[in-house]
């Protein structure tokens, strides 16, 4: 008996109707697990910053400093569902979460950190903000996972790539965490999605959407133009992107305006600070702690190591469209990270976790190749060797068209 011999798997045949049911319903438990763990692993490390600057009660009250105060969309939500939701019964949520918090109030049973959400004055809008803090990761996981399958059409490498992305992220927070960062990154997703398939409405109404929830998102606009121009000519994708900024730069202004009298400035000028930390060695052998286990911190050498293999292993196998969306992400979020964000906080690097994620999803997709390459066969005596992929890739040939064919065989 050879020990070494082939992996036998059998052929792929077509799901019964209430076999692609259970499929279904096997991968939306897996994405809500997934998020659940990843929002997890953020809300143990920050929670909603109780007690600290920038929290959720100065948020809502919009009290924050400036530029923090700016982003308003889930705060303004949670006031907004706090006046729509009848007093009464809003009452008798808060009294019954009063009643014995340790038992009730199962966010501040199972983070203790979660202070705020004991205050009746704020409960019921923290456990608002909760919900949609979690919603945020769960849909930003399908977002991702529809972007890598629209732009290199593997489900299951996609499938992996989003929820890789997502388990990594409380990794992102390095020295701080807010609400709306992973709205950020859904908000992205988004209008890369629906610039590749040319969907204006919802592009402007994400545009708005997603400036409300942070004003950085006017510069990701520049981003789209590379996807824009898959759909529409030249003149298009300009006018469609003037609109855009448009649109984001009259929610910034007005944004802008109502907090004009709070403390701070429209930005904090970092760049003396970071500058010193980045030239310092040190600063890339940090460690810390994510999901009760010692892990790598920040800029740390290992994630450098990391994030250039699966840069080399994908960049030739990719669109150049998504080649030149990376390079416009990278030319204007690595400068604004440099003057204006706080040593080390790689969740301001957001501009760019789009695309990294589709890079995942290659590096995955040619790993499965590679290692099924020649030994996969189907247990059938009468079948030959599975020479092909399963099925082909689907999608507009401007868009899975690389600069060097992806040749399996």
């Amino acid at each position: 008996m050879n020990d070494h011999a082939p992996l036998e798997v059998s052929r792929f045949r077509p799901l019964s109707r209430f076999q692609w049911l259970g499929s279904k319903t096997t991968m939306v438990f897996l994405c809500y697990l997934v998020a659940a763990i990843s929002f997890g692993g953020f809300f143990e490390k920050w929670a909603f910053r109780d007690g600290m600057s920038y929290s959720a009660i100065e948020m809502m009250d919009g009290v924050a400093k400036r530029p923090f105060v700016y982003r308003q969309l889930m705060p303004a939500t949670a006031n907004l569902v706090e006046e729509i939701v009848p007093a009464r019964l809003e009452q008798r949520f808060t009294d019954w979460l009063a009643a014995d918090p340790h038992k009730h109030n199962f966010i501040y049973r199972y983070f203790s950190n979660a202070t705020d959400s004991t205050n009746t004055r704020y409960a019921f809008r923290y456990y608002v903000l909760f919900v949609m803090c979690f919603a945020s990761y769960l849909f930003g996981i399908v977002a991702l996972r529809a972007v890598c399958c629209e732009i290199y059409p593997d489900a299951t490498s996609a499938t992996l790539a989003a929820f890789t992305l997502a388990l990594v992220f409380p990794m992102l927070t390095t020295e701080g965490g807010y609400m709306y960062d992973m709205t950020e990154v859904l908000f992205m997703a988004l209008a890369v999605l629906s610039a590749l398939r040319g969907r204006l409405l919802l592009l402007g109404a994400i545009a708005l959407l997603a400036t409300y929830n942070k004003e950085s998102f006017v510069f990701f606009i520049l981003t789209l133009y590379p996807l824009l121009r898959e759909k529409f000519s030249r003149r298009a994708g300009l006018a469609i992107q003037g609109v855009l900024l448009t649109l984001a730069l009259s929610v910034n202004l007005w944004v802008k305006l109502r907090y004009a009298a709070n403390p701070g400035g429209f930005v904090v000028n970092q760049l003396g600070e970071h500058v010193r930390w980045l030239l310092s060695p040190s600063s890339y052998m940090l460690f810390e702690v994510n999901y009760g286990a010692v892990t790598t911190k920040g800029l740390n050498i290992v994630h450098l190591i990391v994030v250039a293999f699966v840069i080399k292993n994908a960049w030739p196998y990719v669109p150049r469209t998504l080649k030149r969306h990376g390079w416009m992400a990278l030319s204007i979020n690595v400068p604004l990270f440099v003057l204006f964000c706080y040593r080390g906080e790689l969740r301001n690097l957001s501009m760019l976790f789009v695309a990294f994620t589709v890079l995942l999803s290659v590096n995955i997709s040619r790993y499965f190749q590679k290692v099924y390459r020649g030994h996969a066969y189907s247990t059938d005596d009468d079948l030959e060797p599975l020479a092909e992929p399963i099925a082909e890739p689907m999608g507009p040939p401007s868009i899975l068209e690389p600069d060097r064919a992806l040749h399996l065989q």
